[in-house]
Order: structure tokens, then sequence, then C-alpha cells
């Protein structure tokens, strides 16, 4: 039998066709750190809100941003904004980068390699209480990889069932309330 790596961050979280609760129902979750004596944290990356940040804040400083899309990233800290991007090299491993500062995510816009995102919230999970879940089958753990960026919304999360999956697949598509079709 394989052994779980230690760590599952810069892993994503595919939540399970059969979670229902509506945090994290049809959701794709990048843990930025995971430690089975410490917690995880990351944030949902398909829950895209339509909007950029320049249409809520633009200044001078923040201009190389305003084009950065909104996410909402989880339930906890609802009130607070965090950066994210990331970049995947040519036959290397993803690079994700974390908890930006304004400062940060200006130089990484204006870089232009990463992929940037600004985030309303998190997720969050208590010493034990990820591995908890996955032992009950709320999450399939995936890799971080560059076909992740070819889809977004419950699409990704439906693509990376089908692929890592596919016997999900018929669960993925199935309507909420079957005995309404």
């Amino acid at each position: 039998m394989a052994r779980a790596p230690q760590t599952l961050a810069g892993r994503l979280l595919v939540s399970h066709p059969q979670l229902r609760d509506d945090h994290f129902r049809e959701t794709v979750v990048l843990l930025h750190t995971h430690d089975a004596g410490e917690g995880a944290l990351g944030v949902i990356i398909n829950r895209p809100l339509g909007r950029v940040l320049g249409q809520i804040e633009s200044t001078a400083e923040l201009k190389p941003l305003d084009d950065v899309p909104l996410f909402e990233g989880g339930p906890v800290a609802t009130d607070r904004l965090a950066f994210g991007g990331w970049r995947f090299p040519v036959k290397a491993e993803p690079e994700v980068r974390f908890g930006l500062d304004q400062e940060e995510a200006v130089l990484l816009a204006r870089d232009g390699r990463f992929s940037l995102a600004a985030y309303i919230g998190y997720a969050g999970w208590s010493p034990g209480q990820l591995e908890n879940e996955l032992k009950m089958n709320a999450w399939v753990v995936c890799p971080f990889d560059a076909s992740c960026a070819e889809h977004e919304g419950v699409d990704l999360w439906k693509k990376l069932l089908e692929r890592h999956r596919p016997e999900l697949r018929l669960e993925a598509d199935s309507p909420e309330n079957p005995g309404l079709n």
C-alpha cells in the first residue's frame, strides 16, 4: 500500500460529488499549507466572481493589478483579500505563491510570468480535520498542473474528477435533485 505524502501543500482537493456542504460543493481547493499536526489552508480556485480588482479598487499603485480576477476563496476571513499566483514552467514543477502582499503582487504582475488571482476569504482545516475528511472520501487529491488553466468554475471540477476518478463522472453530471428531471 502506498504511503500518503507528508504534506499535500501544492496539491488540489476536489470535492466528492456527494459532498453537499454549501461552502465546498463542486469546489477545487489549492492547498497552500498542510501539516497533520498544524492543519491546512488553501483557496477555492474555481469560484470566479466575474469581476477584476480594478472594478473594486483602482489606484496608481495598484494599476498593474487592475485585471487580476477576483475569486471566492473560502468561508474563512471573508473580509480579507489575499493574492496568489502560479506559473507552469516547461518540464518543471509548478511554482505556486500565496499570501502575497500588494507590493509582491505588483512585481509579479509586471513580470508577466505568473497567473495572478485575488481571493476573498480562504479555506481552513484544524489539525487532523482534513485527514478525517480524506478518510471519509470527501475529497479527491489531484496534482496541480498546467491543464488546470484550461478550465474554470464547475467545468474545472468536472474535468478533474473525470481525469482522476472517472468512475465518479456519472455522479458529477447528475442534477442536484434528480426528481426535478
